[in-house]
């Protein structure tokens, strides 16, 4: 039968008519089922542009100042710019089919206008293709603003040192309130973000937390760092029992480098640290900061980072900083993404901060009291944010009580005395040889001595003065080498550590000084292969017997706290010596030897690096090595017995730390062991939303 009688004959029959219905309905149905996920997918694609569409207006508004966007070619082409940046990181996934995406009015109200068209699937089917969408918003005239009114290399799109007394003459400090109300002294007022502080520069800082305190220089500290004023953001909630508050500016920024520049100092004194400064790109760099010993106007007291204040940048989204959780008190200050802190510094520092901005908008730049909230806290001053480079030379923080004074720490094993009337006291205790400076001061009571507590002090041939100690033999009858350990408090720049070295242990077979930076270089696999009769160099007729050439081996490591394994002082004598590792449990088996080393094949990279190392000498030697910090920290300095375990050793005297500069230094010293240090690693990248910076610049 031909199709077309089938069909009519199927249409005649009543059954027929009944499928046909059936089959139009069912169209109909899935029909409008598909339009309905057709109109879905428009109106999220209209909700991405709608929020390009905002960020584009925010963007246009705080961009250019009366006098910047005389031009409005230029101000139409930057938000162009913007626009088309953000409809791809956005991934719409659409073509734009207005032909002018911005309409700039000088002084009146801009427009973003944004269309495009959504392909439909199901909806094809009834006829309609396209699903047409757009946006339209306007946007309040341009926002004059001092970090716009001026482009290329060294402008100021920030210079803020708070010389702006609002209101009421003041006499020695003033509090600023989030409400934008001047007090003489604040109440808990929420942690709304208004703008509270208007600066000489026309800078609107917005206040979030209690208040900010500006001070006259003398009121809290001796000096302002620029002009007369410096401000606090630990402010007074009345009681001094809380006060930790956040200002937050408004910037925007096209795509390109930057440079952050602010001056700190702390109010509160924390003697544990001076005379250095404790500053990083990023928390980790400061966890192990937490001291609570402190003085204010000469009492004791105790604070927990008292002076802290992290600096932060953040894309603006919704007109308002975002916001974290402070260490202590659980506030919610403003900051999101923190690009440098500072917890402590006695006297004024500066810090510099390089940017790069990827995606170009407004964004909050925001500093935030954090630690003890107790009133008391860190002070700033001279905030400058500048297009690619701040005019001036960086301020070199290296402490001038170093500079001034090269010689930072010198233990000669003087004192306590072990004189008994014999050539040496096999009981010595070198947790209490804790040395000498007028302005040094460590954590922990003297040395840590391991495997147990107890060292050799010989009386007689030392390489000077009366006292040294052996290093190899430590007690009792075991063979076990042994190690001296301390921790120093020190800054990025060079450093020079000097030690004395003799052998106990002499060989007729040996005529030549075994010492140098690495094993090769000392012929430490010479001494490893031979050995020979061993003759007590300060008792000469006593004779050893038989030992190895490398018996008086001693090497010299510096590592980072937070690197390697560091031996716990303060243990009885003759107690076994237990160790912190890095991942913060205690053994008496080190995680990470602060010790290790494969003689045979040095890796210099490691975390514990060998400075230096001596392997024999039958007369003494002044050694010296040179160190670079990369980052404040405490750094524990090891000498240790390496030779062949058989309680002879090398005899070690007149320990020294002298400073010879910061890293700013024109003429770095050659041949230097740079200390490993925790990620982020020194001048590598720190990657945020829009921006990226490099983290511990060590070069202005």
């Amino acid at each position: 039968m031909p199709t077309g009688q089938l069909l009519r004959s199927f249409g005649g029959d009543q059954r027929g008519n009944i499928a046909i219905a059936f089959a139009l309905s069912c169209t109909l149905i899935f029909t409008a089922m598909g339009a309905g996920l057709d109109l879905s997918r428009a109106y999220l694609a209209r909700q991405k542009i709608s929020e390009v569409a905002t960020l584009a207006c925010q963007y246009a508004s705080h961009s250019f100042s009366a006098d910047a966007a005389a031009q409005n070619d230029s101000a139409t082409g930057l938000v162009t710019s913007f626009i088309n940046t953000n409809w791809q990181t956005q991934n719409i996934n659409l073509t734009q089919t207005n032909a002018t995406t911005f309409n700039y009015v000088q002084g009146g109200t801009s427009t973003v206008s944004l269309a495009a068209s959504v392909p439909t699937t199901f909806m094809e089917l009834a006829g309609f293709t396209q699903i047409p969408i757009s946006v339209q918003i306007s946007c309040p005239s341009p926002v004059a603003a001092p970090s716009t009114s001026c482009s290329g290399a060294g402008c100021y799109l920030v210079d803020e040192s708070f010389e702006a007394v609002i209101g009421a003459a003041v006499n020695h400090y003033t509090y600023y309130l989030p409400n934008g109300q001047q007090g003489s002294q604040s109440s808990p007022t929420g942690y709304n973000s208004a703008i509270g502080y208007t600066g000489s520069g026309g800078t609107q800082w917005h206040i979030m937390g209690y208040c900010i305190e500006q001070d006259i220089a003398g009121q809290i500290k001796s000096t302002a760092y620029n002009g007369n004023y410096t401000v606090e953001l630990d402010c007074d909630n009345g009681n001094h029992s809380a006060g930790n508050s956040s200002i937050s500016t408004l910037v925007t920024l096209a795509a390109g480098s930057y440079e952050l520049r602010y001056s700190y100092t702390s109010r509160v004194d924390y003697p544990s640290y001076d005379p250095a400064y404790l500053c990083g790109s990023a928390a980790s760099d400061l966890n192990w900061a937490n001291s609570t010993s402190t003085t204010w106007s000469g009492t004791m007291a105790t604070a927990y980072r008292t002076n802290q204040i992290n600096v932060y940048l953040d894309l603006n989204v919704n007109n308002a900083p975002p916001v974290h959780t402070t260490l202590v008190g659980n506030e919610q200050l403003a900051g999101s993404n923190l690009i440098d802190m500072c917890v402590y510094g006695q006297n004024w520092i500066q810090r510099s901060v390089a940017i790069n901005v990827t995606t170009a908008g407004s964004y909050w730049l925001s500093f935030a009291a954090d630690g003890s909230n107790d009133s008391y806290g860190g002070q700033l001053d001279l905030i400058q944010l500048c297009s690619v480079y701040c005019p001036g030379t960086v301020q070199d923080n290296f402490t001038t009580a170093w500079a001034a004074s090269s010689l930072l720490f010198e233990d000669d094993f003087e004192s306590p005395s072990y004189s008994n009337g014999g050539s040496y006291n096999t009981n010595g205790n070198v947790n209490n040889s804790n040395g000498s400076s007028s302005f040094w001061t460590t954590s922990g009571n003297g040395w840590s001595n391991a495997p147990i507590n107890q060292l050799p002090y010989w009386m007689s041939g030392c390489p000077q003065g009366q006292q040294c100690v052996e290093l190899g033999w430590y007690g009792g009858a075991s063979t076990a080498n042994s190690l001296i350990s301390q921790p120093f408090l020190l800054v990025p720049g060079y450093y020079q550590i000097q030690y004395d070295y003799v052998s106990e242990v002499t060989f007729s077979g040996l005529t030549s000084v075994y010492c140098g930076s690495t094993p090769s270089a000392a012929n430490i696999a010479a001494l490893s292969a031979g050995s020979g009769t061993g003759m007590d160099r300060v008792l000469t007729s006593v004779n050893h017997g038989t030992l190895q050439y490398d018996t008086n081996t001693v090497g010299v490591f510096m590592s980072h706290a937070q690197e390697a394994s560091t031996p716990n002082s303060g243990n009885a004598l003759g107690s076994t010596t237990s160790y912190t590792n890095p991942d913060g449990t205690t053994t008496t088996t080190p995680a990470v030897p602060p010790n290790y080393i494969n003689l045979t094949s040095y890796n210099a990279s490691q975390v514990n690096p060998l400075i230096d190392i001596c392997g024999y000498a039958s007369t003494a030697q002044t050694r010296t090595a040179t160190v670079f910090i990369e980052k404040p920290a405490f750094y524990w300095l090891t000498l240790a017995a390496l030779g062949t375990a058989d309680q002879f050793g090398g005899q070690i005297d007149d320990i020294r730390i002298k400073a010879i500069g910061s890293p700013y230094t024109s003429s770095p010293p050659a041949s230097v062991v740079t200390i490993p240090v925790p990620s982020p690693l020194p001048s590598s990248s720190i990657y945020f939303t829009g921006f990226s910076i490099t983290a511990d610049p060590l070069k202005p």
